[in-house]
């Protein structure tokens, strides 16, 4: 089968396109025939060598998040599965015609659901749900910030974030194209956290209080502006770092106001929340009260999404089409 993988780290270009052998499901798995491949930040991360938590082998094929119909299953698992249209996560690497992963993670999609649309929701909904509701404690009633809002998970999460009932939902993006974009997501007001001073901005939009829930993913002078725009007693759910760079916290700064401070990453975690988690979006996403925003390339080209995402030039999930 063909594949697009990486033999060192590098930039874009370092990502080859090589036949590999097909991989083989082991007991509890099963294998698909990958339809749409969802592409994060992470990938990009592991791709170019920036500081990433989990081991990065070569040569690598990247991407986890997928869609397609299973065509093999590994020892235990039920033969119904065999045909199933399914969105999962696969851990041979999703940039790839075939992919295997553990069955009982995987959500049997309905008919009308395609499979591009589930990675363009399902990929981060699942992220953003987990990180809203479990992470992040998300009550009725209460405001929330999203950074990177026309972004693949910043767009779901700001629609989310309004299906669990927020009061108000501020969302941030690098251009105003962008920031329009955030509000046709739904978010109350979208402001440029490029430049500084932006948390006065929002806490100004929200009647002079800090939001109750702040998501960061930038690190850098930015997370320490996260902190600022949350309100006493707040909570700040981190969930990446696409400066790739250390961010130290002084504990004065969340004992003095009380403040939340915890990380989140999906892989590995949450387990069950996760099947709750997918099963709720995905009923979103089939009644039509959330949508994906996206941008599909052929697999040959995972060089020129990975550009895309770098140069802040993308908005919403970029998918890959094997």
């Amino acid at each position: 089968m063909k594949a697009m993988r990486f033999h060192q780290q590098g930039a874009p270009d370092v990502l080859a396109l090589d036949e590999v052998p097909l991989p083989v499901p082991g007991p509890g798995d099963l294998r698909l025939r990958i339809e749409a491949a969802g592409i994060s930040y992470g990938d990009v991360l592991r791709r170019r060598g920036g500081h990433y938590p989990v081991p990065t082998p070569l040569p690598f094929i990247a991407g986890e998040a997928v869609a397609g119909v299973v065509d093999a299953i590994g020892e235990g698992v039920e033969p119904g599965w065999i045909g199933k249209r399914v969105y999962g996560r696969v851990h041979s690497g999703g940039y790839a015609e075939y992919g295997i992963g553990i069955a009982e993670q995987f959500l049997e999609l309905p008919d009308g659901v395609g499979s591009v649309d589930a990675v363009a929701v399902l990929s981060d909904g699942v992220t953003a749900a987990l990180i809203l509701k479990w992470a992040g404690r998300l009550q009725p009633g209460e405001a929330v910030f999203v950074p990177a809002a026309a972004g693949g998970l910043g767009n779901i999460a700001v629609q989310l974030a309004r299906l669990y009932g927020a009061r108000r939902v501020f969302g941030a993006a690098s251009s105003e194209q962008k920031r329009a974009a955030v509000l046709d997501a739904g978010a109350d007001a979208a402001v440029d956290y490029t430049r500084p001073g932006w948390a006065a901005e929002v806490i100004g939009m929200n009647d002079g209080a800090g939001v109750d829930l702040a998501l960061e993913m930038t690190g850098g002078p930015v997370f320490y502006e996260t902190l600022e725009v949350v309100r006493n007693g707040g909570r700040i759910v981190n969930y990446g770092n696409a400066s790739d760079t250390d961010s130290p916290v002084n504990p004065r700064q969340l004992l003095r106001r009380n403040l939340t401070l915890s990380g989140f990453m999906i892989t590995g975690s949450y387990m069950e929340e996760r099947k709750v988690a997918g099963r709720e979006v995905l009923a979103f996403l089939r009644d039509g009260r959330i949508r994906g925003d996206f941008t599909c390339y052929p697999l040959s080209e995972a060089a020129k999404a990975h550009r895309s995402i770098e140069t802040r030039a993308s908005s919403g999930r970029q998918i890959l089409i094997p």
